[in-house]
């Protein structure tokens, strides 16, 4: 019994599905299917092949098998329901977006946003310094995302227009330095989700594609922020101020974007070597010990979505959902100590359904997602010549990437996207009925150029 048979197979049809697509003349880089996919690739093709002697030595040839024969039949559901589920029925039945775009609207609101963006990357720049910030203080400066939000806002705004106006060098701007600035702080998912977004909004703002260079130039862009920030955040060989990052990315080794891919190789230095706190490791743990050795949490993580948005201070006793199911199932299944105040890695999408509810809890939480990603894209089609539609696909699809890499799928609504993008999304919504539609926009429309679904 091979192991791995089940992640070639995997990898197989991952890339069997992409070649379909592109035959067909169907790919499009803003389908949410490819962001997961390449979550997916990374947490249960290139790690499974990475750490497969570590897992089978730790975990056992049963366990391993077992797991990896449920990524590819996951995979396979996942791409049943996609193709076959009801999403495109649900994106019919949902109301449409405002015709219109409010310019004044979006004006007003991407200064303070850009602000408030600014201040919160203030308080990361800061944090070695010795400050006392209040509680409440705190709380304003956790949502750096804010930023991000405001540049695509621009983006869209200024792509929109026929005349040329200040929006679109605001929006780029902004982008760039939101890049700039996270990747100095370290943090590789700010910088690359603003890649991404800012490319959806570039050409879906004008009812386009980007070219195959244009996209290779894009994926490599993606992957070089990830390896700067991961290089920089490890790095002790340079000044830890503006002149020594600049320095470092001219000194910077290709070695930090093979580590970011999981295909660097571990130093040989004496010390045991675990994966345990890799995705992968963390899925082999949870089908190793849920519910053997620790119970389902029947999905309990889930309610999240609506107790994270409930303040304490009408909500005191508030629990954190699911955790203590989590907490007790890294206690049980770990290969080192922990207690109850653990809160180590993500375990990925497929540990998260597992301790859902195993098997069954795959099925159910991968049709939902698939459904949800097939009713948004559809909707995003139907409606893709409206700016508001724009805004909202260009800050939202990334997302799909989020979803295999959490500790459950909805991570990314609760703990981000929630706060910071969806009230602006929904304001834009309101204050955009009744705006006449911009210029570049109606005659799109006019020449018929909307994208069908």
């Amino acid at each position: 019994m091979d192991e791995l048979t089940p992640i070639y197979a995997t990898g197989a049809l991952i890339l069997g599905y992409f070649a379909v697509a592109v035959a067909r003349r169907r790919f499009d880089p803003f389908d949410p299917v490819w962001l997961f996919l390449v979550g997916y690739t990374q947490l249960y093709v290139i790690q499974p092949i990475s750490y497969h002697d570590w897992a089978v030595g730790v975990r056992g040839p049963e366990v391993v098998w077992t797991a990896n024969l449920r990524v590819l039949w996951a995979l396979v559901w996942f791409f049943l329901v996609y193709h076959w589920g009801p999403g495109r029925a649900v994106a019919r039945v949902l109301p449409s977006p405002p015709a219109g775009w409010s310019r004044g609207l979006a004006a007003a609101i991407a200064p303070p946003l850009v602000l408030w963006g600014l201040v919160c990357a203030g308080l990361v720049l800061r944090s070695g310094e010795d400050e006392t910030v209040s509680a409440e203080g705190t709380l304003f400066r956790s949502f750096p995302f804010v930023m991000l939000v405001a540049a695509i806002l621009l983006v869209v705004t200024g792509r929109s227009s026929t005349t040329k106006s200040l929006f679109l060098p605001a929006g780029l701007f902004t982008a760039a330095a939101y890049v700039f600035i996270w990747m100095f702080n370290g943090k590789r998912s700010h910088s690359l989700i603003c890649v991404l977004a800012t490319m959806c909004a570039w050409y879906t703002s004008r009812g386009k594609r980007p070219s195959w260079p244009v996209l290779f130039g894009t994926g490599l862009a993606g992957v070089m922020v990830v390896g700067i920030a991961i290089g920089w955040r490890g790095d002790r060989d340079h000044e830890r101020s503006v002149a020594g990052f600049l320095a470092f990315i001219g000194d910077f080794n290709f070695k930090h974007v093979v580590a970011s891919l999981n295909l660097a190789k571990d130093d040989d230095d004496g010390r045991p070597i675990s994966y345990e706190s890799e995705e992968y490791g963390g899925y082999l743990l949870m089908v190793d010990t849920v519910p053997g050795k620790s119970p389902y949490d029947g999905g309990a993580s889930y309610l999240r979505v609506f107790s994270t948005f409930i303040p304490r201070i009408i909500w005191p006793s508030k629990p954190l959902f699911g955790r203590a199911q989590w907490v007790s199932a890294w206690i049980a299944g770990s290969e080192f100590e922990r207690d109850e105040t653990f809160a180590g890695p993500a375990i990925g999408l497929l540990g998260a359904t597992q301790l859902n509810g195993g098997a069954i809890g795959t099925l159910i939480v991968l049709a939902c997602m698939a459904t949800v990603f097939r009713a948004a894209f559809a909707y995003f089609k139907t409606h893709a010549h409206l700016a508001w539609a724009q805004f909202w696909w260009s800050i939202t699809y990334y997302n799909a990437w989020f979803t295999t890499t959490n500790d459950d799928p909805l991570v990314w609504f609760y703990y981000n996207w929630g706060f910071t993008a969806l009230p602006v999304v929904v304001l834009m919504w309101w204050g955009s009925k009744g705006s006449a539609a911009p210029a570049a926009e109606a005659a799109r429309t006019a020449r018929g150029a909307a994208l069908a679904p």
